[in-house]
């Protein structure tokens, strides 16, 4: 206590400040959901086409066959006969060969010319852009993630982005694809990205490296699960005034939790961030999907622009990620 304290007394707790509810609902969040996850910081410095990074030219080997937005955007004339459905490219790797199985046509790297199209009544199919890749040999230990190869997330420059908002794992406009083997051998990899040439939607306006920073956090406020765990948490810590559902409480005693427990910024791993709702809140079809992928929010200082201010997250669900297997990737972004 201090020489104050002493003349003109501390209080019957020493001068410390007093416990408050949401202080004891912050502990125990913290306690039962906080996780390690690794930070993405860009850089503006140059990379190799191995580098972990957002944008420039992508990590691919001799043979490797670029994506093409497969989205059907063809309008269907009055009378005319609607195109049947094909079947979602998987972009699955092949067991140790280091490329993806493809089952429709698509731009091979290096060739300007764009594959012919079988059905006539589809427009020309464009390539997607190359929004980034992580290379697991450079990024901190996450459990359950690679430890090597390289993961890369391709998007259209449409204006969705190709997001299929009735179907957020619906690869036709967006691409994951999982380089299990990496080579350094320049001589064995391409350098040149198809492009259309014509401005598009696309949120990067250049170049970064990607490096990393291992860090942990609690559960954000955003994510779907959120609410029944803060149920659990408020009756826990108020035993004598239990709640059967959280619209019960005055929403001032939460202000301080959500406050807390909000955290933007790009990262591998951790929680997520939304500008809107978590979808996976009201689609109970992608509520497995609870790995975090990869987040890239908006970040004015590197060229990153979803929307307006808004924020990109790619989600997997746990078996899938055991497996490698990045076909059912869950792909979402939102902006105010």
């Amino acid at each position: 206590m201090g020489f104050l304290g002493k003349i003109f007394g501390g209080g019957g707790n020493g001068g410390e400040k007093k416990e408050s509810s949401a202080d004891r609902m912050l502990k125990i969040i913290r306690e039962r959901t906080t996780m390690d996850y690794a930070e993405l910081v860009p850089a503006d410095e140059q990379t190799m086409p191995w580098n972990s990074k957002i944008g420039g030219i992508p990590y691919m080997p001799e043979g490797f066959v670029y994506p093409c937005d497969e989205t059907d955007y063809t309008v269907q004339a009055e009378g005319s006969v609607a195109p049947q459905p094909r079947t979602a490219p998987s972009d699955v790797l092949l067991g140790g060969t280091g490329q993806p199985r493809v089952e429709n046509p698509e731009i091979i790297a290096g060739d300007t010319a764009l594959a012919e199209v079988a059905e006539p009544a589809e427009r020309e199919k464009k390539p997607l852009r190359f929004l980034g890749q992580l290379n697991f040999a450079e990024m901190p230990a996450l459990e359950g993630f690679p430890r090597e190869g390289i993961l890369q997330f391709y998007i259209s420059g449409e204006d969705s982005l190709g997001l299929n908002f009735e179907n957020r794992t619906d690869q036709k406009g967006f691409r994951v694809i999982y380089h299990e083997r990496v080579t350094e051998d320049t001589s064995r990899l391409l350098a040149e990205v198809p492009t259309t040439g014509m401005e598009d939607a696309f949120p990067l306006s250049g170049e970064r490296k990607l490096n990393f920073r291992k860090a942990s956090m609690a559960m954000t406020s955003w994510d779907f699960r959120f609410e029944k765990l803060l149920l659990e948490v408020y009756n826990q810590t108020h035993p004598d005034a239990t709640v059967p559902t959280l619209d019960r409480v005055d929403e001032s005693v939460f202000d301080e939790v959500y406050a807390q427990l909000e955290a933007g910024g790009h990262r591998v791993g951790g929680y997520p961030s939304f500008t809107q709702l978590d979808p996976r809140e009201y689609d109970e079809r992608i509520q497995e999907h609870t790995v975090l992928l990869f987040q890239l929010d908006s970040d004015s200082d590197n060229g990153i622009a979803w929307g307006d201010n808004g924020v990109c997250n790619f989600f997997i669900r746990p078996d899938d990620l055991a497996k490698r297997d990045f076909s059912g990737v869950l792909y979402n972004w939102d902006c105010y």
